[in-house]
């Protein structure tokens, strides 16, 4: 069994904020929890979770079928940069801090180089992931890494919820830390911060109703959904924004510019783009991977002007409001209502 020190002591040499260990075990409560939450209805349908296979994505040894241990990692992206970059006659659409940059790609490259030395050191057979198909919060939860707050982000001792997750799950044995039993007490400030309720009780999210998850869903927005949407045109913050824990963490210089987008881009420069110029402007963003709905980032920059109100963007507006996608005329005309 190797010792857990020595790990640690190398992701943080290649800047992995903070690393912990725990067992290959499958997530078996997490399978449930899931499970419990696809049969109640709280997942979109454009999500397919319902056609995924819980128990694999709950069980490394799917990836890893000699795995014995995870060795599980965050890293903080919250920086001291300016959120607001509004300006006349040239109207903004807000990015999520996660989606400042591709955090998960920074991190992956980390636990690469950490993954190589085992390999070297150790003989040891590694697979990696950041944002991969595991349960990645369940697995942060039991390795010590953080607890769930009550919107069910994992929320660290040190950077609160500002961080990203990623794994090395491999076949040697390292000794394990325990699971972080924390949690929020009495405080509710995240449950009440959402602007859509979406946070039914703690731990528990009605993602039909979640602005984070509906910014990659392609549909029309219920109107009182889309009258609280402000100008975001991916992602959303806002519990995390509230939470007491969060208000303590100090920001950091950034470190990587893999992805960079930064924190808004012009709603103009989005509804003048082709897919291909979208995917190609914000390549190595999570917001332009292959998964994320070009037309629902269209759709969110339309509902964002819509509740802006820059009377300079409504030619913009009655140009989408002949277009011959449903979705986008409708909601350009919601839109231009809003005026």
């Amino acid at each position: 069994m190797i010792d857990a020190r020595i790990v640690r002591d190398i992701g943080l040499d290649f800047g992995i904020d903070e690393i912990k260990i725990t067992t290959a075990q499958p997530l078996q409560d997490a399978a449930a929890r899931i499970k419990q939450q696809i049969r109640a209805g709280f997942y979109l349908e454009s999500e397919h979770w319902h056609l995924r296979n819980i128990d694999d994505f709950c069980d490394v040894g799917t990836a890893l079928p000699k795995a014995r241990s995870i060795i599980a990692a965050c890293q903080c992206y919250l920086t001291g940069e300016c959120a607001d970059l509004d300006s006349a006659g040239d109207p903004q659409g807000l990015i999520a801090r996660y989606s400042w940059r591709n955090h998960y790609s920074d991190l992956k490259e980390r636990l690469e180089l950490l993954a190589a030395v085992l390999k070297e050191k150790y003989m040891a057979s590694c697979v990696v992931y950041s944002n991969g198909n595991i349960a990645e919060k369940p697995v942060a939860q039991r390795s010590g890494i953080g607890y769930y707050g009550k919107h069910s982000i994992i929320i660290n001792q040190h950077f609160g919820s500002w961080i990203v997750l990623g794994e090395i799950i491999t076949d040697i044995e390292i000794h394990p830390d325990s699971p972080d039993t924390g949690d929020c007490a009495d405080c509710t400030i995240c449950i009440d911060a959402c602007p859509t309720d979406a946070i039914i009780e703690p731990y528990i999210i009605d993602r039909r109703r979640c602005i984070q998850a509906l910014t990659n869903w392609y549909g029309i927005l219920p109107d009182e959904i889309a009258k609280v949407w402000g100008n975001r045109l991916y992602g959303c913050t806002d519990c995390q924004d509230r939470c007491p824990i969060n208000q303590n963490v100090k920001p950091q210089p950034p470190r990587t510019e893999i992805g960079y987008v930064g924190p808004a881009v012009s709603l103009r420069g989005i509804l003048s783009m082709s897919q291909k110029e979208y995917r190609r402007k914000y390549a190595r963003n999570q917001m332009a991977a292959n998964w994320i709905n070009f037309k629902a980032i269209k759709r969110n920059a339309l509902v964002a002007l819509g509740n802006i109100g820059d009377r300079s963007t409504l030619p913009l507006l009655d140009e989408y409001s002949k277009d011959n996608d449903a979705v986008l005329a409708q909601t350009a005309r919601w839109a231009m209502s809003r005026f």
